[in-house]
């Protein structure tokens, strides 16, 4: 006798579909809880964040203030103050005007012996002043102490309105003479620019022209005279006005 198979249970197994579905689920709902925990705390702290940055750049707006506003105050900006000054000076007022002279010897010197020239001193602080008032002219040169014909040249320039500031001659191993007065130069005229509205700088060496400038940013105009072949492109640009020696030769030749 065959034996057939005996029928199997069919009784359906409950489905856990739904609630295994929710176990995976879980997990992902406490991250997503957690981010968006972490965004209100990281929106709260940009927020003081925000509010710190503002709270500073209005605490700097009220310290610098009262700065920019002094800016327009003439008295609180001396070159601003110097510059309405001689704006506001009629042509008849001319003699207000303060200058200073600064002279190049060496310079000066070359540019004459160029041009086959021999200098009336006298006439030339006269030409440069013109009718303005002269606070100081001073005369910067290379001395040779045992040159007594240049040491009487120097007591005459004392005698007759100049200061006269030396250095003594450096001799080099080639054989040459050297003595550089552009430090002194550039030292008197940061000083005695806050007292003057002109500077007039006879001189053509370019090393000269950062000083001219910084004098300008003060404020104060700068005439520059000198041998054009002889002066260095730099210092004309940095000057408000230049003038070749060679057109005053009439006016300061003895």
């Amino acid at each position: 006798m065959q034996l057939l198979p005996q029928p199997r249970n069919n009784k359906k197994l409950p489905l856990k579909v739904e609630s295994t579905a929710h176990e995976h689920l879980a997990p992902y709902s406490e991250i997503e809880s957690k981010i968006e925990s972490h965004a209100e705390i990281t929106s709260n702290i940009k927020h003081e964040v925000g509010y710190q940055k503002v709270r500073a750049a209005s605490a700097m707006e009220d310290s610098i203030m009262p700065g920019i506003t002094g800016l327009n105050n003439a008295e609180n900006f001396p070159a601003l103050l110097r510059r309405e000054r001689r704006m506001s000076r009629s042509s008849s007022s001319a003699s207000e005007e303060k200058v200073a002279i600064f002279i190049d010897g060496a310079n000066l010197f070359y540019a004459a012996m160029h041009l086959n020239l021999e200098i009336d001193y006298t006439k030339l602080l006269r030409c440069l002043v013109k009718q303005r008032q002269l606070l100081r002219a001073y005369f910067y040169t290379p001395v040779d102490n045992g040159n007594e014909k240049q040491q009487g040249f120097l007591l005459w320039m004392r005698r007759n309105g100049y200061r006269v500031f030396t250095k003594e001659l450096v001799y080099l191993p080639d054989g040459s003479k050297k003595a550089n007065m552009d430090v002194e130069i550039t030292v008197d005229m940061l000083t005695l620019a806050r007292y003057c509205d002109t500077l007039i700088l006879l001189s053509g060496d370019g090393d000269l022209a950062y000083a001219v400038n910084a004098v300008a940013y003060q404020g104060v105009q700068v005439e520059v005279v000198s041998l054009s072949s002889m002066t260095s492109e730099n210092l004309i640009d940095v000057a408000d006005s230049y003038v070749d020696l060679e057109q005053l030769r009439e006016e300061i030749q003895k």
